[in-house]
């Protein structure tokens, strides 16, 4: 025995039709076969809530149910039921027809599904390619060439996808609108679905002898190379654009654009942090104590800074406009130059001599201390020494 509808809808018997149709929509969302993971069991659960539905969301239906009760009202009534739901199609196509463009819902969950198809030039697709440069290039810029695979107009037909001389008519299977509707009664309303003619699809035209060349879709795939200006300053992640580059449209549309994505490859010494370029540079323990001149390798050459006596390793140097180029503006960023004052490890003789005579001048006592000592001087360190 059939469950009551109320109780399938989840509603009371006193519920407005609004509530009705609130419930309705809900459940349908809810148990469709085309999102369910039981496809079976919600089929059955979708026929039973739609077939609860058509019977009270319809006044009469509804006035007749309530007066005669579940097995009175199927043996004096005849609904459409769950038989007539197959016409729908996907789920987008049912939520399209039934709230309105797959979830706004208007006034009636019934209503006469409308579609428009994509008339006209259409134009055609962007093309993307990324393109590797040197850290050297992407400073002072650079020309490349790159290989662009893409779609191009069939020079053979000029783009009709016709063999010359054949003759060119309108679509005997839509009458040039590439379109079909097929009209169907769902509940009582009729849903009108468009579909792409399958004859000329979509074009609206059909030609006696399809090219040879293109064999009629009017384009050819091809490669082609196009040289790529690289600006200096350009960066990873720079997008360069060239308008009517890509791939050909349709039905004689525009071509689209092409792209090219900037990949800087990675340098030994300079690394980059927006138009500045931070590099690290190793010199002697003579030449930070003595200090004088040095030279900074940069990407714009060797240049010879001058350093201070005494100068510590981690100091940085600054070499102003010694940066990257900006893309977007003027000028340029600035060099940082971290100095590592390099200890020696593997000492001849003489070197060590002159440590030790440099220790002495010091007062510097050169020599491995007692652990004891090393201990007693922490405490001190640590307590006081007069405590």
């Amino acid at each position: 025995m059939k469950r009551d509808y109320y109780e399938v809808l989840g509603v009371g018997k006193t519920a407005t039709e609004a509530e009705i149709k609130k419930a309705y929509r809900k459940l349908a969302l809810k148990y469709h076969p085309d999102v369910s993971p039981d496809k079976g069991e919600a089929e059955e659960k979708f026929k039973e809530i739609t077939e609860a539905y058509e019977t009270l969301s319809n006044p009469s239906k509804r006035a007749t149910y309530d007066r005669l009760g579940q097995s009175g009202f199927q043996q004096g009534a005849s609904g459409t039921g769950f038989s007539d739901f197959g016409g729908f199609g996907s789920f987008s196509d049912i939520f399209e027809t039934f709230f309105g463009g797959g979830g706004g819902f208007g006034e009636s969950p019934f209503r006469t599904q409308t579609s428009t198809r994509p008339s006209g030039p259409q134009r055609g697709p962007d093309v993307a390619v990324d393109v590797q440069v040197s850290f050297e290039d992407s400073i002072f810029g650079t020309e490349v060439s790159v290989e662009v695979p893409r779609y191009e107009r069939c020079e053979h037909c000029a783009g009709t996808g016709a063999e010359p001389g054949s003759d060119i008519k309108t679509c005997p299977s839509c009458g040039g609108r590439g379109e079909i509707q097929r009209a169907q009664n769902i509940f009582g309303a009729q849903l009108i679905r468009i579909e792409t003619c399958s004859q000329c699809q979509g074009e609206g035209k059909v030609f006696e002898t399809a090219c040879k060349s293109c064999r009629g879709a009017a384009r050819l795939r091809t490669t082609k190379t196009v040289s790529i200006k690289v600006p200096p300053g350009a960066y990873t992640g720079l997008h360069i654009r060239k308008p009517g580059e890509g791939s050909a449209g349709a039905r004689g549309g525009l071509s689209g654009d092409f792209l090219v994505v900037v990949r800087v490859l990675p340098h030994p010494i300079f690394k980059r942090e927006g138009d500045d370029i931070y590099s690290d540079l190793s010199i002697s323990v003579s030449a930070a104590a003595l200090g004088g001149q040095i030279e900074v390798p940069s990407v714009y050459g060797a240049l010879k800074v001058d350093i201070p006596q005494g100068t510590q390793g981690g100091t940085t140097i600054r070499l102003r406009d010694k940066g990257a180029p900006s893309v977007h503006r003027r000028g340029r960023g600035d060099q940082y130059t971290t100095l590592i004052v390099e200890i020696p490890k593997n000492l001849t003789e003489r070197e060590k001599v002159l440590f030790r005579e440099l220790a002495s001048l010091k007062g510097e006592t050169i020599g491995r201390a007692s652990r004891k000592a090393k201990v007693f001087s922490t405490v001190k360190d640590v307590f006081g020494a007069n405590d």
